[in-house]
């Protein structure tokens, strides 16, 4: 059987070039034009290398790009490798501080969360078409929407996920090297209170203060948080009224809730609806969702499955370990829909969302290495 570590050693370089290319691509969340073109590099790409692609269109949107190669093989010897092409910056970030690199290190908007995960996955299934074994499915799906909670591809990981057993989320590897084998789940609300306007000097006994009775509500709210349970509530941000000297006709707080479970999804969010519900001085209130990640919860065949990883880590020479951690990704889903699953597993990097973000170069070798020999093993 080739060697999959020099066949991946022998493109490092042009890794790093292609790698550069997506980082200097704006592609925001909502910036649909760049990525598109991240999605539409990706589609291309594999497609040059013979690679069976499908674009999967939400009206006249391309929200995924999926890919396989050896299809047909039960969903017990069927892998799923998942990235998303979206980043948190916002337009032109680029443009003031493009791709860069240090050494060993690489730099820019994106890098480490997720592009350099992200073409990680298009250099495995390059190299599952040249090596790998043929009586095992490997898939990939390549997401627009991940860092606002995958309103527009859920749907579609959902689907893919349940026709895989093993999926593998090319997340960064986390600054020591360890992937991630647990995920809180994170739901986003917004919380409205309607009140009544007035003059602050004029009538001011005639208005209800909306801000007045959201901050009431907030207390109420933060004593979701329980730190034995591993919950938490954090509002993030708060708007409202019309003028320094008008009572709040209105204010909307933006809330972060954490959970480990879905059963204390259900627990939390009953709870907002009571305290939605109550009145206190005469206002209204509501609540909705508006974004959300499900907890990836470690069955035991995902145990298993991050033994065998490390297992082989420990083989290759760079041991790791798996750890859980608070932040949100689309493993949850994968969780959910029965999957087994490591997060985690792209190349090494720190700093995330953040202008200091980082990825290191001289671990995309062997992260992949790892990876690909795990592969390999499903099934044996």
């Amino acid at each position: 059987m080739s060697d999959f570590s020099a066949w991946m050693a022998n493109r490092q370089d042009e890794y790093v070039r292609q790698l550069e290319q997506l980082v200097n691509i704006d592609s925001g969340s909502h910036n649909k034009t760049g990525v598109t073109k991240v999605l539409d590099w990706v589609a291309g790409h594999l497609s040059a290398q013979g690679i069976a692609v499908e674009r999967h269109l939400d009206g006249d949107r391309l929200v995924c790009v999926s890919a396989t190669v050896n299809p047909g093989a039960a969903r017990e010897r069927s892998a799923l490798l998942l990235g998303h092409c979206d980043t948190v910056f916002p337009d032109d970030e680029t443009q003031r501080r493009p791709f860069r690199m240090d050494g060993p290190v690489a730099y820019g908007p994106g890098v480490a969360d997720m592009k350099a995960g992200v073409l990680m996955n298009v250099y495995l299934l390059q190299a599952w078409k040249a090596m790998g074994d043929p009586k095992i499915t490997l898939s990939a799906l390549f997401t627009c929407d991940e860092e606002i909670g995958s309103p527009k591809s859920g749907e579609v990981i959902d689907r893919i996920c349940r026709q895989h057993k093993h999926a593998f989320n090319a997340e960064p590897g986390r600054p020591n090297g360890n992937v991630v084998v647990g995920r809180k789940g994170g739901v986003f609300l917004d919380v409205e209170v309607q009140g009544k306007a007035a003059h602050a000097g004029g009538n001011f006994y005639e208005g209800i203060s909306a801000i007045s009775a959201l901050a009431k509500k907030i207390q109420s709210l933060e004593q979701l948080t329980n730190k034995d349970e591993g919950i938490t509530l954090n509002v993030g941000l708060i708007r409202g009224g019309l003028s320094v000297n008008t009572v709040a006709p209105s204010a909307v707080a933006g809330v972060d809730l954490r959970i480990h479970t879905m059963a204390q999804r259900e627990k939390c969010l009953s709870e907002v609806a009571t305290i939605c519900g109550q009145s206190l001085q005469g206002e209204t209130a509501s609540w909705k969702v508006r974004g959300e990640f499900k907890p990836f919860v470690q069955s035991e065949g995902s145990r298993r499955l991050a033994e065998k990883y490390l297992e082989i880590s420990v083989v290759q020479g760079i041991p790791v370990k798996g750890e859980m951690t608070g932040g949100c990704s689309d493993s949850g889903i994968a969780s959910e829909c029965g999957c087994d699953v490591i997060c985690a597993v792209g190349p090494i990097g720190g700093g995330f969302h953040t202008e200091n973000e980082y990825v290191r170069l001289d671990s995309v070798v062997g992260k992949a290495t790892v990876l690909f020999k795990t592969l390999q093993s499903i099934g044996v």
